[in-house]
């Protein structure tokens, strides 16, 4: 039972803190960390659980797809954040986790004795599921839209 609390309360680490992934300060490089790290879990663990049917190892799939979408986030998506348009971004990204969840799902220490193999459409829809799940871990941390500020506008 303590265990089950304990991990319930470390759950909800991410909505305690405020950040945005997008615009980051030096006063929520902290806060940014929690919520990256809670978007990056979520992320990993949509689409290896989308990817689970497909005979793929549970526990090397999510390692490795969470370390894909660390280097993801980190050479594409933060250098592009303020050249690109969020809108065509966000978009990209997807597509771009879509190709890396087929890459992964091709090598052979992720694949059990019945692996199927991850067809586009699978690796498309866990990439926009990954990627919608981590958007709302972000929108829950910072707290946006409902949170108003004292002097009466939103945080966005």
């Amino acid at each position: 039972m303590r265990a089950r609390l304990f991990i319930l309360a470390l759950s909800m680490t991410p909505l305690i803190a405020r950040a945005n992934p997008v615009q980051i300060d030096g006063q929520s490089l902290i806060a940014f960390g929690i919520v990256a790290f809670w978007a990056l879990v979520v992320e990993s663990g949509t689409v290896t659980l989308a990817m689970v049917s497909t005979g793929a190892l549970v526990v090397p799939a999510f390692i490795t797809l969470t370390l894909a979408n660390v280097a993801l986030f980190l050479f594409a998506f933060l250098p592009l954040t303020g050249r690109v348009s969020l809108w065509f971004l966000e978009p990209s990204v997807v597509l771009a986790d879509a190709v890396l969840i087929k890459l992964v799902a091709s090598a052979p220490f992720l694949q059990g004795c019945g692996f199927l193999g991850v067809s586009w459409r699978r690796a498309l829809m866990a990439s926009f599921l990954g990627n919608t799940a981590s958007f709302f871990v972000g929108v829950l941390a910072s707290g946006a839209p409902w949170i108003v500020h004292e002097a009466g506008g939103s945080l966005e």
